[in-house]
């Protein structure tokens, strides 16, 4: 090319050789910035569009649980080389939308994967039923980075993130309590900073 037969050359007013080693790093970050502001706008676009659901499908908690994981098999499996489940026996259904009962569930799931410094580090999840108060537990333990007692009751706040760098945007969390909370539920967290989380969401169960 005419780089390897003239020698270095002015284009743009840079010289070739410096565009040559610049410009591809600069299109890369472009790229990664372009990629993290459609993700900003997808989670927006989700957050604006949690309006009213119909909360009027009986709901197995295990499916449910089941269905999520299958779809977040590829990030658990590069997140933790320790995963394990339990599913709870004869657990009485509840009343809600399953679809966005999942999505908490991966959002909950991604976000254990994501605390993990090693794949030695391990997720436990389990399901069970509480029946002096009709409750339902999905219990997810992590053996991660632990979260900060100041930062645990902003959790659910939207925007609030302490993964602004690797691309959070801090709403969700902040979705998945809206959820929760409109099928009369609660997220508890129990954590301490390099001992890992237990996220524990509870719903009540359809009445037997």
């Amino acid at each position: 090319n005419h780089y390897h037969t003239h020698g270095d050359f002015i284009m743009g007013g840079l010289n070739y050789s410096r565009m040559r080693d610049e410009i591809p790093p600069m299109l890369d970050d472009m790229l990664a910035g372009t990629q993290r502001i459609r993700r900003i706008v997808d989670d927006l676009r989700d957050f604006a569009r949690q309006g009213p659901a119909d909360l009027s499908e009986t709901v197995d908690l295990n499916e449910v649980l089941a269905t999520a994981i299958r779809l977040v098999d590829n990030t658990i499996r590069s997140a933790t080389d320790h995963f394990s489940v339990t599913y709870g026996t004869h657990l009485p259904p509840f009343k809600g939308h399953a679809q966005r009962i999942e999505q908490v569930i991966i959002n909950l799931i991604v976000n254990a994967c994501q605390a993990l410094d090693s794949t030695d580090q391990s997720i436990t999840i389990n399901t069970s039923y509480r029946a002096k108060d009709n409750t339902l537990c999905l219990a997810i333990q992590d053996q991660g980075c632990g979260i900060e007692a100041d930062n645990i009751t902003r959790l659910s706040d939207p925007f609030f993130t302490t993964k602004r760098e690797q691309g959070g945007t801090g709403l969700g969390l902040s979705v998945s309590a809206n959820i929760v909370q409109e099928h009369g539920g609660n997220l508890v967290y129990d954590s301490s900073p390099h001992e890992g989380t237990l996220v524990t969401l509870l719903l009540l169960a359809t009445p037997r």
